[in-house]
């Protein structure tokens, strides 16, 4: 499935159109739910996991993009909804 939180293929963060990786924005155990729903980003090498400022080290980042693709999903799904598919509430 296409991303449902960015569909321009960008990095969120920057908007840098190169190195790209995709990230979901919910891994592990979530990942696949995350892959079904969409809720995952384009970041850049810088963004994702390549140095202090990627959302894997940066708990800012990581917290924020998971705020959004809450927001995301509840646009056609309640917050009910989404805690019992993703576990809590981030927002």
């Amino acid at each position: 499935m296409d991303s449902t939180i960015n569909r321009e293929r960008h990095c969120i963060v920057c908007g840098t159109t190169i190195n790209l990786h995709r990230h979901h924005v919910f891994g592990a155990g979530n990942r696949k739910y995350a892959d079904q729903d969409g809720l995952w980003v384009y970041l850049c090498t810088r963004h994702h996991n390549m140095s202090d400022e990627g959302v894997h080290f940066n708990k800012e980042l990581d917290t924020g993009l998971k705020q959004l693709a809450q927001a995301t999903y509840e646009r056609t799904h309640t917050r009910q909804e989404f805690m019992e598919r993703y576990g809590r509430n981030y927002l």
